[in-house]
C-alpha cells in the first residue's frame, strides 16, 4: 500500500482529491498538508487521514504525493518531493512557466520517481475509446473549445491564479491541446490571439491536420465543458461530452498512479507529457503578445 500525502485543503482538494485518494485500491491517503491549518485538519479528519504542520512533515509521512494547489506552488513543491524520492501525482498545468515546469521533470528524473499528470477528461472510458478510433494519420481539421464561467465571482474555483491575465491558457488550455494533440497528433504550429476575455488560436500538426481552440473562463452563461470536433478522411466525429462517471475516473486515476508505482512503467500522461503541453501554452501566450506564429520542434 502506497501512503499518499496530499498538499492542499481547498475546493478542488475536498471535492476530488480527497475523496479520489481516500476511496482508492493500493493507495493510502495518510496525510494532508495546506498553508492553512485549521482547513488541512478538517479536510484530515474527514477522511481519516493525519494533518502536519509543514511539508517536510509530510515528506517524511507519505511515499507519494498529490498536489491540489496553485501551479507556481506545486512547481516549487513538486522538485523538493521528487528529490526527496517521493512519487508525483501532478494538477494541470505542471508550472506556471515552462522553465518551472522542465525543473519539475528534471528532478523526476534525477530522483527516478514515478510521475503522472490529472487531466481528467484523458481518463474518462468514453473519451478514450473515441481516441482509439481515430487515428492521426486520417484527421484533416480539429476544432477545440472550453468557453465558460469558471473563474467569475461566485465560483470555488475563482481563485487569484485563474483570474490573472492569460488564465484560460494555464487553466482550460491544458484540457484542450492535450485533446487536440491526442487526436490529431503533436502541434508544430501555433497562431494565438485574445480579445475579450478569450484566446484562440489556429494550430498545424505533425500529420498536417490543422486546427482551431477556442478559450474562456470568464464568459456569462458560457457552457463551459470541452468539446472536440474532428474530421478526417471519413467524415466527422464528435467526442462524447454527456456526464463524467466520477467513479470511474477516479478509479482510472489511482489504479494507474498505483501501477505506475508498483510497476516503474512511466505512464503516458506522465511529467514529461506535461511539459509537452506547457511548451504548447507558452507558445500561444508568446503568440498572443506578438501576433506572430510560433512554430515547435
Amino acid at each position: 500500500m502506497t501512503g499518499v500525502g496530499l498538499v492542499g485543503a481547498g475546493p478542488w482538494a475536498t471535492m476530488f482529491h480527497a475523496p479520489m485518494l481516500a476511496g482508492a485500491s493500493g493507495l493510502d491517503l495518510s496525510v494532508v498538508w495546506a498553508r492553512r491549518p485549521e482547513a488541512a485538519t478538517a479536510l484530515a479528519q474527514r477522511f481519516g487521514a493525519q494533518a502536519v504542520g509543514s511539508f517536510d512533515e509530510l515528506l517524511e509521512r507519505c511515499d507519494a504525493v498529490a498536489f491540489a494547489v496553485p501551479p507556481d506552488v506545486q512547481a516549487a513543491l513538486a522538485v523538493r518531493a521528487a528529490d526527496a524520492g517521493r512519487h508525483l501525482l501532478l494538477e494541470k498545468p505542471v508550472a506556471t512557466t515552462l522553465g518551472d515546469a522542465e525543473r519539475v521533470a528534471a528532478a523526476v528524473l534525477r530522483a527516478g520517481v514515478r510521475s503522472q499528470v490529472v487531466l481528467t477528461i484523458r481518463y474518462r472510458p468514453e473519451v478514450r475509446a473515441f481516441l482509439r478510433g481515430v487515428p492521426a494519420e486520417t484527421v484533416t481539421y480539429v476544432r477545440g473549445s472550453c468557453v465558460g464561467p469558471g473563474a467569475l465571482a461566485g465560483s470555488p474555483f475563482a481563485t487569484p491564479w485563474r483570474q490573472s491575465s492569460g488564465a484560460a491558457l494555464l487553466d482550460v488550455g491544458p484540457h484542450t491541446f492535450d485533446l487536440l494533440e491526442a487526436v490529431a497528433g503533436p502541434v508544430t504550429e501555433v497562431r494565438a490571439a485574445a480579445r475579450g476575455g478569450v484566446t484562440t488560436a489556429s494550430t498545424v500538426h505533425r500529420h498536417g491536420a490543422v486546427g482551431h481552440v477556442a478559450l474562456s473562463v470568464t464568459t456569462p452563461d458560457g457552457p463551459g465543458g470541452v468539446t472536440l470536433d474532428v474530421v478526417t478522411n471519413s467524415g466527422f466525429a464528435s467526442m462524447p461530452t454527456g456526464p463524467a462517471d466520477e467513479a470511474s475516473v477516479w478509479r482510472a486515476i489511482t489504479d494507474e498512479f498505483a501501477h505506475t508505482i508498483e510497476s516503474g512503467e512511466p505512464h503516458p500522461l506522465d511529467v514529461h507529457h506535461g511539459v509537452r503541453l506547457q511548451r504548447v501554452l507558452e507558445a500561444a501566450a508568446v503568440s498572443v503578445g506578438t501576433g506572430q506564429p510560433v512554430l515547435l520542434p
